[in-house]
């Protein structure tokens, strides 16, 4: 398996996400309140599955090993990718933060987060298509099967040691109840 393609399947479920968090805003705009409970699941998800697991894996295992293996044709992509996931960080903290004011009845938070929710989708699908194209096609192509081996072995500890067992699959079950809800 290559070193990347459990990164591109997170990949999948993030787009799922990523279609809830749109639907959930347009809903918001066309009048309709968010449901608490299940905003603090997206911002589980946000905090966990994206940042703790999947930008883990890429910060401490797949960009440290592009850059091992000299791959400099990605040196440029990997600086961004990393400002990038610095940014989607801060976006959902503002996401969570919003949400805390909006659970206060806090007027101006609804709109707020709607635009806050907006910037993080947008933002990650650019930066997925970024990923996707500029790193791991190269990834795929330049790092020795035996390092993609390695790559494979280090995701699945972190998964079970940053994340914990289980975990995963929890969020996908989350995926498809939100799915159903806001997408079907």
């Amino acid at each position: 398996m290559s070193g990347t393609t459990d990164l591109r399947s997170e990949h999948a479920g993030v787009a799922r996400m990523l279609g809830i968090m749109d639907a959930m805003a347009s809903r918001v705009g066309d009048g309709a309140r968010f449901d608490g409970t299940e905003l603090d699941e997206v911002i589980e998800f946000l905090r966990v599955f994206v940042d703790q697991c999947h930008h883990t894996k890429e910060e401490q295992l797949l960009f440290p090993a592009l850059s091992a293996a000299n791959v400099t044709s990605v040196a440029e992509t990997v600086a961004i990718l990393r400002a990038d996931h610095e940014r989607g960080r801060a976006t959902a903290a503002r996401i969570a933060a919003l949400t805390d004011r909006l659970a206060e009845d806090d007027a101006a938070a609804s709109a707020g987060l709607v635009e806050a929710m907006t910037d993080y989708t947008a933002h990650l699908r650019d930066h997925i298509r970024r990923e996707e194209g500029d790193c791991f096609d190269v990834a795929d192509r330049e790092l020795p099967a035996p390092v993609q081996d390695e790559l494979n072995v280090g995701y699945a500890q972190v998964e079970r040691d940053v994340v914990g067992e289980g975990r995963h699959e929890a969020f996908h079950e989350m995926l498809d109840r939100l799915s159903r809800a806001y997408v079907a």
